[in-house]
């Protein structure tokens, strides 16, 4: 009966997960899935290199595999993950009946085969589904390695949970987390050499991405980029905000106001084309000083492609401002020369020779206007031109900024300005808003910007030098263009996980109380599902509703059960330290970023497992 019942539970696994795919799915996304992982797959199957540093390649590989094999047929990927998922409830079933009995092993099995949410994420291209399948095993090949002191499982253990994080990031110090846990079990040499093993094996399949981002990056890299954006949005998810981070106002600050890099120690890496309507240079040089080095040099751009061409330029440290022009065949392109930022403050003015007008720039006049606070180099901000600064010039120097010119003479400034004893703001004609304080650090993340012209402001910045140069004529077909310095993945992803982490430093130095409160929310919160009407917080779809209210009862219910079957478990001298231990690492890891309750998808076997015992011990008092 019990190889009967496991079979049916991987048989049901099996029916629902293609009932998913082919018929009706409880999730918007149908085949194509999120996180633009089909993207990544039918690139890598074109044989592209593989584009990003800021997800994993597991997944992406998976998917390639079956695109180059069955064309773009997104089904066969899909179908294969929900062929692998039906293995999971004898997976459960292996687990539980070594770590708690028979009876608790088959009621698991038929959980996860008929109530499992990984059997939904099974159903479109997202990295989930195949993730906790390997996660499972690897627990399941550590249980009895322990039990057996088998090293060969050990080292299978280890090179599973080395392999999961090419799915799921979040997952990567797993391998240490069970070293430990075997050595606190037990500490002699066996023991040690035991853990050493399954940290190796975990390594050597992590090796091939170091290897590859350290190549990249020149730094070492063990997962993605990725989690330095998931910490700035958790930090945005406090307070008034705790339940959705769509609507706080500080998330305006994502993006710099200013073209900048903290990238110091690798050369920066011009790239751009040349347009189909102009023909392709024989030679193009890269003209480049910096306010460390006013020498001009030159730097011979190389072809990357028909129209493309690429550089690099040595670095610099920081800071240092580099001022880039180009040269085709010897003649200098009529643009601007670019000015381009090389700095770790992240949140402060770049510009220290005001070579560039930016937000920074309104903020002073507005604070000139407000409370007579100095400005240097106000000349170049006297757009109005009658010898003094006011707000009329924060106004005329925020049409500047949205329109790329200088305002004519006479022109009529946008917007107006409101002073007050503790702030001063620039409104605008669309309704937005640019509030500077009194008490100012410097950093822009003091600055109050709300609506869609204030952010523009915000992320804008143009040279004098464009200002001020005059018209040239017919630039219709300006030969260059797309010019810009560290625009690659390699360099880009890198520089936006450092802005991130300042941003997230900022956010928690502000209110570090309510950080930590919503980091305790977000602990409990990961493991139960919360719908929302905001179309901004969560994703709307035919039968949302009812969908997103049964999976939260649903979820919630697992939760409460999983807790009681703890204590049952216990009660009974059931193996608990294990499963408890992996469960607990989601929230202890992922509690300070944003989460939702796909990550702890991962584990929810091992909750299964919990509830199962809750069952069993409720069959029995009954």
């Amino acid at each position: 009966m019990t190889r009967v019942t496991v079979r049916a539970a991987c048989a049901a696994s099996l029916a629902i997960g293609l009932f998913f795919v082919f018929v009706r799915a409880p999730h918007p996304w149908g085949w194509e899935g999120f996180d633009d992982y089909q993207d990544l797959g039918r690139a890598l199957a074109r044989g592209e290199p593989f584009p990003t540093i800021d997800r994993p390649w597991g997944y992406a590989y998976f998917l390639a595999a079956f695109y180059r094999t069955f064309g773009d047929r997104p089904q066969f990927p899909i179908v294969a993950q929900v062929v692998v998922n039906a293995f999971m409830p004898l997976l459960v079933y292996a687990f539980a009946r070594v770590e708690f009995d028979e009876r608790v092993a088959v009621i698991a099995a038929l959980l996860t085969g008929f109530l499992s949410f990984n059997t939904v994420y099974a159903s479109t291209q997202v990295s989930d589904a195949p993730c906790t399948v390997i996660f499972m095993a690897a627990v399941l090949a550590f249980a009895r390695a322990r039990r057996r002191g088998d090293w060969r499982l050990y080292v299978f253990a280890g090179a599973l949970l080395g392999l999961a994080p090419q799915f799921r990031p979040n997952l990567v110090l797993v391998p240490a987390l069970l070293a430990v846990f075997l050595l606190a079990e037990r500490r002699d040499r066996r023991r040690l050499a035991h853990a050493a093993m399954l940290v190796a094996a975990a390594a050597a399949m992590l090796a091939p991405w170091v290897v590859w981002t350290s190549r990249l990056t020149h730094e070492f890299f063990p997962t993605t980029t990725h989690g330095a954006m998931q910490l700035w949005y958790g930090t945005l998810q406090t307070g008034p905000y705790l339940k959705s981070r769509a609507h706080n106002p500080r998330s305006a600050f994502e993006t710099g106001s200013f073209p900048y890099t903290s990238l110091d120690r690798v050369p920066l890496v011009v790239t751009g084309r040349v347009r189909d309507c102009a023909p392709v240079p024989a030679a193009l040089d890269i003209v480049y000083w910096t306010d460390r080095d006013a020498g001009r040099r030159r730097v011979r751009a190389d072809a990357t492609g028909a129209r493309e061409f690429h550089a690099d330029l040595p670095p610099s440290p920081s800071p240092t401002t580099y001022y880039v022009a180009l040269e085709a065949d010897g003649r200098p392109d009529p643009a601007a020369p670019l000015v381009y930022f090389v700095s770790d403050d992240h949140l402060g003015d770049l510009d220290r020779h005001a070579d560039v007008l930016d937000v920074f720039d309104v903020v002073r006049l507005l604070r000139h206007a407000a409370w007579a606070e100095p400005v240097a180099a106000g000349e170049r901000l006297d757009f109005d031109g009658d010898g003094r600064l006011s707000g009329a010039d924060a106004r005329l120097a925020a049409t500047a900024l949205l329109s790329g010119e200088r305002p004519a003479r006479g022109a009529v400034p946008r917007g107006r300005v409101e002073t007050g004893e503790s702030s001063a703001t620039l409104q605008l004609d669309d309704g937005s808003s640019i509030t500077a304080p009194r008490a100012w650090s410097g950093r822009i993340t003091d600055v109050a910007v709300a609506g869609h012209d204030a952010e523009r402001l915000l992320h804008s910045s143009v040279s004098f030098a464009a200002l001020d140069a005059p018209p040239g004529g017919n630039r219709a077909c300006a030969p260059l263009a797309d010019v810009a310095v560290n625009a690659p993945f390699y360099r880009e992803q890198l520089q936006a996980m450092r802005r991130y982490t300042a941003l997230a430093i900022d956010n928690i130095r502000r209110d570090p109380a309510a950080y930590l409160a919503s980091s305790a929310y977000r602990a409990v919160r990961v493991f139960f599902v919360q719908g929302s009407e905001d179309p901004h917080t969560t994703q709307q779809f035919a039968g949302s509703g009812r969908i997103y209210a049964v999976a939260q009862a649903a979820s919630i219910a697992l939760l409460a059960m999983t807790a009681a079957g703890v204590w049952a478990a216990w009660r009974r001298g059931a193996a608990i330290a294990l499963p408890l231990v992996l469960i607990a690492y989601i929230p202890a890891t992922l509690a300070f970023v944003l989460t939702n309750m796909r990550y702890s998808i991962t584990v929810q076997p091992l909750m299964f497992v919990f509830v199962a015992a809750a069952i069993a011990d409720a069959v029995d008092r009954l």
